[in-house]
């Protein structure tokens, strides 16, 4: 199932749902969507917390390289991910450690503390990439 999302432009925000089984082919689809739409650097909220993944370790290097690529082009703004599994949270987790070059991915498995790291971000720097 393809993950939904709503933009609000005006406190820089992207609000996603992922349901269902999310595989690496949605996450670069999402990924696409977010760039052709120029909303990358925007900071995004995933409620993936009813989802579930088959991801390898090799599709998330290969996600970690894609969004080297797209940070070429843009800043990325941070990603907080809510998780309902110890399987996603690890992949979350792998991808976070591994990106962290490039962006901030964060795994969490409540809507408070995800919303709460969000707003200290925003509080303290603009993305990456972006003037201060």
């Amino acid at each position: 199932m393809p993950i939904r999302y709503t933009v609000d432009r005006e406190r820089r925000r992207i609000a996603a749902m992922a349901e269902g089984l999310v595989t690496h082919p949605e996450i670069v689809a999402h990924l696409g969507r977010e760039r052709h739409e120029g909303i990358l650097p925007l900071f995004e909220l995933v409620d993936a917390s009813t989802a579930t993944t088959d991801l390898t370790p090799e599709e998330v290097r290969q996600i970690v390289s894609h969004l080297r690529e797209l940070g070429r082009d843009s800043a990325l703004g941070p990603v907080a991910v809510l998780v309902g599994d110890e399987m996603a949270y690890g992949m979350i987790r792998m991808l976070g450690i591994m990106g962290e070059d490039v962006c901030d991915i964060r795994p969490f498995r409540g809507r408070d503390e995800a919303d709460q790291w969000l707003d200290s971000i925003s509080a303290a720097r603009p993305p990456r990439g972006e003037p201060r």
